[in-house]
């Protein structure tokens, strides 16, 4: 397994990745606006297979996890921490001191994960996330990196 940076000729593998992950997907917008701006998406594969994603933004000593997304056939096999724990590395490198997430308050597995990497709940977005005809809230999150 090895890391790499996003192209944008990796665009279409990517939104299938995300698409087939969640239910209200990042669009090929929100990848597009990643990768001119200032953040950095980062893919994991083997043998060429895209198996995950992720996307930090960094800036003035914080990091903020905007999305990670593991592919439906690799789910459930500790790709989400690997990929999270190469995304605190990164943050770390670029003079981060602490990373903040967002997280839909449903989502079990990653609540769980986030937890057992010391992430703390510091917050709740209220109405944050799209749940089919209503909302739903975001829990925001935040650990020490290092």
């Amino acid at each position: 397994m090895k890391f790499r940076k996003m192209l944008v000729s990796d665009l279409g593998s990517v939104l299938t990745v995300e698409r087939s992950a969640y239910s209200h997907p990042w669009t090929e917008g929100n990848f597009r606006d990643s990768l001119e701006g200032n953040d950095e998406v980062w893919l994991l594969e083997s043998n060429d297979k895209l198996l995950g994603h992720g996307v930090i933004s960094v800036a003035v000593g914080e990091a903020h996890l905007l999305n990670i997304c593991v592919a439906n056939h690799s789910q459930r096999q500790g790709l989400g921490r690997y990929i999270l724990h190469h995304l605190l590395t990164r943050s770390e490198l670029l003079g981060a001191g602490i990373m903040f997430l967002e997280v839909r308050e449903s989502n079990s597995p990653a609540l769980a994960l986030y937890q057992s990497e010391r992430f703390e709940q510091i917050g709740v977005r209220k109405n944050y996330y799209p749940l089919g005809s209503e909302r739903e809230n975001a829990l925001v999150m935040s650990r020490p990196i290092g």
